[in-house]
């Protein structure tokens, strides 16, 4: 079973970084660039092209939507590669070059495999070891519709944002007990669809497919792009990040385990490579040519985050708004060249009006009525002022614990910028990451939403953002540790320390790191000592993998006996908080009802309100049997149906069953239906007053 996982996870991670990459190459874009930018491309692609396919009638797949852009890719390449010749290939967007192009090439390729290869073993060691088998899903109230949206693409073949739904198909939108939709960023769940398509695997394997290939492909290349762009003088920071990028529990896990957060999770994926094309723009020495294409890049690359997740965007704002403030201010200097006294007060003169615009723009947007529902949603508060502030200190981010190693590695990184003041604003990029996580944390007015709002006040997402910039950070302060080491050895010695002394130094300071960071947890999965946030990781996801709190092993058998016994067209009516919610999701079941909130409002159709309420008595009401006739439904599924004195498990939205009675109320000896199979407390019936 694991070998098709992996087998998929190689067919996912080749469709979704080939297109871009060949495209880019034939760009002239440098090698370990395209690989690092390729996901910018290949995402957005596929969402576009399952738009494009609903419009055209044009069925989607992994054939139908990796095969053409297999092709489209390399037509594009032939092309530019005829019109630019094989010199074009050395492009390197405005990279400095540091000695022999073979030399740079050989050193980018060796950081870019050594991030590439940690993710892989990293996120490999988590997967595997705690998943337990590659189908193993969370039975949480966002997976249900991840679940069902997977397979809903998969049972319509449209794979459209403005056409998600767990009733995709022609024959579920018309019984849909909630009818209605508009855009829903749904990149994540293309790559997922990819999956299923292309070996058969099930949605819920192709999850975590999908979300193997985000973090241990996509995030570990996209963090060493925007670490060799960012660090470009100073090469020999970049390889210190490859052990740095998968260790804050904040993100990428909290994401995996609270929620969960997948879209949110392949979203912030991407956000290091889209600002390194950012950075890129403002490289010397890039002709206008290069400019203009990076120019173009960049705009794919913000609709590629959009499509996944849109807060993403406003990630990325976050960290290159300081960026952009420290660009502004070197316009008196760089463009005017003004000299003298009169340049720092002109410097802050220009850094203030930056700040200014980007403030405006900030409270634009979040006035601006499209984003309305987004920014004013409310978490409440989970901790007060100071218990907010010490949870990002120590870079707790909402898992339950601290994480000291990488908090001094921050903390290192931030003293590193004072002196290497080029880096500087990326300490500033962090504080504005936290500020937003400890206002969103501990408030319940107006800044909570003026800051957090474009997360939905969300302290798991405000969390892993500032986890995402920490990575970087860390990075530069495990580079700093060990330049000091270094000068305080040689200094002890009086002699400079050899080359492979150096690499070894380095060596052991990671592998410290990577211990401090996570081996308290991964002595006892599941208990509760140590003091490490990562502990909370581990355990949740041994949890999550062990545990079915809702939908049992039993019932999960049971729901297999009745695809065996109905036809496979038949619909089911059902309680979706009893379990039965991921009985479609998870085990492809047709049932009625899917979702397990917003029932009893306006949009519901009268069908749905009716047999909610009043199934039970079909026998003898006339409305119910026109609503069950209207639908087709010819089944009722039951997996919790309960004694007296027996509490059976539901998901917290079902709030006693005070909104479907007309369904727990039917037993053995109600008219109207008849018993098809029966165990323990599940049944199916078959209706027979209609």
């Amino acid at each position: 079973m694991w070998g098709l996982f992996f087998l998929t996870v190689a067919v996912v991670a080749v469709s979704l970084f080939l297109p871009g990459y060949t495209v880019l190459r034939g760009f002239g874009v440098a090698r370990c660039l395209s690989v690092s930018f390729a996901p910018l491309i290949g995402v957005g692609a596929y969402v576009l092209l399952g738009f494009a396919y609903e419009k055209a009638g044009v069925w989607s797949s992994w054939l139908t939507q990796a095969g053409v852009l297999f092709v489209l890719a390399a037509i594009i390449f032939a092309v530019l590669r005829l019109r630019r010749g094989r010199s074009a290939a050395r492009i390197s967007f405005g990279l400095s070059e540091h000695g022999q192009v073979a030399e740079r090439v050989s050193f980018d390729a060796a950081c870019l495999v050594a991030f590439l290869l940690l993710g892989v073993v990293f996120a490999g060691v988590l997967f595997v070891w705690y998943l337990g088998t590659p189908d193993s899903y969370a039975q949480q109230f966002d997976n249900i519709s991840h679940l069902g949206t997977i397979q809903g693409f998969v049972d319509s073949g449209v794979w459209s944002p403005f056409s998600s739904s767990l009733y995709a198909s022609a024959a579920d939108a018309a019984i849909n007990p909630l009818p209605g939709g508009g855009f829903y960023p749904t990149a994540w769940y293309s790559v997922a669809a990819l999956a299923v398509t292309s070996t058969g695997v099930s949605a819920a394997c192709a999850e975590n497919m999908a979300n193997f290939v985000f973090v241990a492909f996509v995030l570990p290349s996209s963090a060493f792009g925007f670490m060799r762009v960012l660090f470009d003088g100073k090469r020999s920071v970049v390889p210190f990040g490859a052990p740095c990028t998968l260790l804050f529990a904040g993100f990428p896990w909290m994401l995996i385990l609270f929620g969960p957060l997948y879209p949110n999770l392949s979203a912030f994926c991407m956000v290091p490579a889209v600002a390194a094309v950012f950075l890129l723009l403002f490289q010397k020495g890039c002709t206008r040519g290069q400019r203009i294409g990076l120019a173009c890049l960049f705009v794919m690359a913000i609709i590629s985050l959009a499509l996944a997740q849109p807060n993403a965007v406003f990630t990325l704002a976050v960290l290159l708004a300081p960026f952009c403030i420290w660009q502004v201010s070197r316009v008196p200097e760089e463009l005017m060249h003004v000299r003298g006294a009169v340049l720092a007060p002109l410097r802050v003169l220009f850094g203030g009006l930056a700040l200014a615009v980007i403030a405006g723009i900030w409270m634009a947007l979040y006035n601006a009525p499209f984003l309305a529902s987004v920014v004013q949603h409310t978490w409440l508060p989970y901790a007060d002022m100071f218990e907010a502030f010490q949870d990002a200190l120590v870079c707790g981010f909402m898992a339950d614990g601290s994480q000291v190693v990488l908090a001094a590695l921050v903390v290192a990184g931030a003293v590193g910028t004072l002196w290497r003041r080029r880096y500087l604003w990326l300490s500033f990029s962090y504080a504005f990451a936290c500020m937003i996580f400890v206002v969103n944390g501990y408030s319940d007015g107006p800044l909570k939403h003026i800051f957090g709002g474009f997360w939905y006040t969300d302290p798991w997402r405000c969390g892993a953002m500032a986890s995402l910039i920490g990575i970087f950070l860390a990075a530069f302060g495990l580079w700093t540790s060990w330049r000091l080491v270094c000068w305080a050895v040689a200094r002890a010695k009086k002699v400079s320390l050899a080359s492979g002394a150096s690499v070894g130094v380095a060596a052991c300071l990671a592998l410290l790191v990577v211990l401090g960071s996570t081996f308290p947890g991964v002595a006892a999965p599941g208990s509760q000592s140590g003091a490490i946030a990562f502990r909370s990781v581990l355990s949740g996801l041994r949890t999550e993998a062990s545990t079915a709190e809702v939908y049992d092993n039993a019932e999960k058998a049971f729901v297999q006996q009745v695809k065996q016994t109905v036809p496979a067209d038949a619909l089911i009516i059902n309680v979706p908080d009893d379990g039965s919610a991921f009985a479609f999701a998870a085990d492809d079941l047709r049932t009625y009802f899917r979702y397990t909130r917003e029932y009893d409002v306006s949009s519901e159709t009268p069908e749905s309100c009716i047999i909610r309420n009043s199934l039970r008595t079909i026998a003898d009401n006339g409305y119910v049997q026109e609503a069950v006739e209207s639908i087709g439904a010819e089944y009722v599924l039951q997996l919790d149906q309960g004694e007296p004195d027996v509490e059976s498990p539901h998901l917290f939205t079902y709030e006693n069953g005070k909104k479907w009675r007309g369904i727990d109320g039917i037993r053995d000896d109600t008219p109207g239906f008849e018993v098809v199979l029966a165990e323990g407390d599940m049944r199916l019936y078959k209706i027979t007053a209609v």
